[in-house]
């Protein structure tokens, strides 16, 4: 047992999260949770085990408790012998994972013929995923998260790349990890404030506080000695979930399990909802609906998928004789999936409904509940009363590939009815856009919905007709909210349409002295476009004040410094960029050209090669090694590097002519 003296030191060393919730601004029913107040602090999950062992035992065992953990081969649920490398065929890359010892690292490289032409190799730090279903990995380099490109899919044994790593997406090795990402797969982090995906620490597991919110007051009650009988009264110290209103207990899961296109509240971030709080006071999550709507669907879609089926809607109604269903109704959050009987939870009810006499105590309740089935007997002696198989079918999502899940739509198996066949017009025509339906919040406001098209443009499809109907709901915002409150999404929605002489004038318009980063770095963006480089720069050194550990607008800054010729700025500001992290090839780019300008070849040619060694495709690299080489009389060297540029953008005639150029030189 942990002494009381090392306990108090914990819960002086975590300080409160960020934007806490305002006690007065909550519901009466929730302000009785004395953890939801701003002096609640989180306190870890070993905290939590000093009184709750068993629990904390079998929910480390669970899915959520091995969610996220240190990357070891000991930890890893993947094969790491063997192994047929990942081929990425729209980048012809390939990849092998492999370990040495308990290290886990991946291979990038490139084949020409038998010649390894390409070779990157980065360690895995993370990884992400049970195991039920996926093993994803991630690296950190300097407190900043990316995702590698592998993952490990349980149910068909294979590496392949992670989802949204396909059809050209392919970031390789710079997809961030954000906030957003690391608070669902994990406990809540350290999240460096000002950045994209840096952390100060970065825990291994969701752990206890995620669903009971913060332990602090909890604690400390418990240590002074306050003891409260929970078969007869609610604990207001700390939140458990089973105790709260049905629609706050779904709100507990639906944070992280309804999953669609999340908006924030102004104000508002991925730590700041606390179990027991209304979850749209938080967040809002949008999901498009589509013609065929009720076959397709996410991964982490069970509430919406839930709240589709008849059982739930039933004992939702008002004069319903059952306890309304959530996801606690079937799911103990404590132990594995698999050591649960979900047939049970649909067998108390519906024995009942059947008329069964299920009176307490009577010796034949268990015959009872399995006579409710209304199948014939022939369907028993094939599949024994499992209502989940029957009533729950599994399904593949159309966002994550080689997976099965259970589909939460829980209905009466339709009989089988013949596909036609389809040509790929009329499939595309039956997933054609119908709405954008608000999933959490009952009445969002013209603003959020179009906010909701443009973070589904940014992040899924990018459909222009998703920038347009985010238009009329901005235009019809301007009868509700002032243009200053509209601003950053029209600045937003300028940006992403390429607009930027509409950004730049609504700019004039404004005090901008109210904008977020983004919205600065947006207004930058626009002036760097017209080659107004010192009003640029103005934009974006505000919007890296703003966010001074977001790489993308120190990036950004750097690169309106070298437009202006201000090139000594430029490399100081490149060179404080990689400092944090020495993995990004766009800025050793970008430095080797400001140290051309500046006369310095042989610092250039260092960077455009650093460049390249972190990625082989990046164009501009490419063109400007083969630039200084050719231009310092080194043809045969520039040769392959103008070949790769004809491979890479053969519909680039420049390229060519160059090509053209150098084989002539080289003669």
């Amino acid at each position: 047992m942990r002494s009381s003296f090392s306990l108090l030191l914990v819960l002086l060393a975590l300080g409160a999260c960020r934007g806490e919730p305002d006690p007065s601004s909550l519901p009466a029913a929730e302000r009785a949770y004395l953890n939801l107040g701003p002096e609640a602090t989180y306190v870890g999950a070993e905290t939590c085990r000093t009184c709750h062992p068993a629990q904390y035992e079998t929910f480390m065992q669970s899915e959520m408790g091995r969610s996220f953990r240190a990357a070891t081969l000991s930890n890893s649920d993947a094969s790491w012998e063997g192994i047929e490398p990942v081929y990425d065929a729209e980048r012809d890359l390939y990849y092998l994972p492999f370990h040495r010892g308990e290290d886990l690292f991946v291979m990038e490289y490139r084949l020409a013929g038998r010649d390894t032409v390409h070779r990157r190799v980065e360690q895995i730090d993370f990884i992400v995923g049970s195991g039920h279903h996926t093993n994803s990995h991630m690296r950190e380099e300097n407190g900043y998260v990316y995702q590698i490109p592998v993952t490990w899919y349980v149910e068909d044994g294979r590496w392949d790349l992670p989802p949204g790593f396909d059809h050209n997406r392919d970031s390789r090795f710079r997809r961030p990890i954000t906030e957003a990402c690391m608070t669902c797969h994990n406990a809540l982090p350290g999240f460096v404030e000002g950045s994209e995906n840096k952390f100060d620490h970065v825990p291994l597991g969701i752990d206890c506080e995620r669903c009971h919110g913060p332990g602090s007051v909890h604690v400390e009650a418990k240590r002074t000695g306050e003891v409260v009988d929970v078969s007869e009264e609610i604990d207001y110290t700390i939140v458990n979930p089973g105790k709260l209103p049905p629609e706050r207990q779904l709100d507990v899961c639906q944070r992280c399990h309804m999953q669609g296109t999340g908006t924030f509240r102004e104000g508002r971030g991925p730590a700041d909802f606390r179990p027991g709080m209304r979850l749209d006071a938080v967040l809002n999550v949008f999901e498009v609906r589509e013609a065929d709507s009720t076959a397709r669907f996410r991964m982490a879609a069970h509430p919406d998928r839930l709240r589709m089926s008849a059982c739930f809607q039933a004992t939702h109604e008002p004069e319903s004789p059952f306890e309304p269903m959530t996801c606690i109704t079937c799911h103990d959050p404590h132990v594995p999936v698999k050591t649960l009987d979900y047939n049970e939870s649909c067998r108390s009810c519906h024995a009942t409904v059947l008329g069964d006499n299920l009176e307490s105590g009577s010796e034949d309740i268990g015959a009872a509940k399995a006579s409710a089935c209304t199948e014939p007997e022939v369907v028993h002696a094939t599949a024994p009363t499992d209502c989940v198989a029957c009533h729950m079918s599994t399904s593949g999502s159309w966002d994550i590939p080689h997976i099965t899940i259970t589909d939460h739509f829980i209905r009466v198996p339709a009989e089988a009815i013949p596909t036609p066949a389809l040509t790929t017009a009329e499939v595309e025509a039956r997933r054609q856009m119908v709405r954008l339906a608000s999933l959490i919040a009952a009445n969002p406001s013209n603003r959020e919905v179009a906010e909701g098209f443009m973070e589904h443009y940014e992040t899924v499809t990018n459909r222009p007709r998703l920038l347009d109907s985010a238009a009329v709901r901005l235009e019809r915002g301007r009868a509700e909210e002032p243009l200053q409150a509209l601003a950053p999404s029209l600045i937003r929605l300028g940006f992403l349409r390429g607009d930027h002489a509409a950004v730049r004038t609504l700019a004039s318009q404004i005090d901008t002295g109210a904008l977020d980063a983004w919205a600065l770095y947006r207004i930058g963006e626009a002036f760097t476009r017209s080659g107004e480089y010192e009003a640029a720069i103005r934009y974006l050194r505000r919007a890296v004040d703003a966010a001074p550990f977001h790489l993308r607008f120190r990036k950004e800054l750097a690169s309106a410094y070298a437009d202006a010729g201000q090139l000594l700025a430029a490399v100081a500001a490149y060179d404080a960029l990689l400092a944090e992290d020495p993995t990004f090839e766009d800025a050793y780019n970008d430095r080797g050209f400001a140290h051309l300008l500046l006369g310095d070849l042989v610092a250039a040619e260092a960077d455009f090669r650093a460049a390249l060694r972190l990625d082989s495709d990046l164009e501009m690299a490419l063109a400007n090694l083969a630039s200084l080489y050719f231009n310092t009389e080194r043809a045969d060297e520039a040769r392959p590097y103008a070949e790769r540029l004809v491979r890479l953008f053969p519909e680039k005639a420049r390229y060519r002519q160059f090509l053209e150029t150098v084989e002539k030189a080289g003669r």
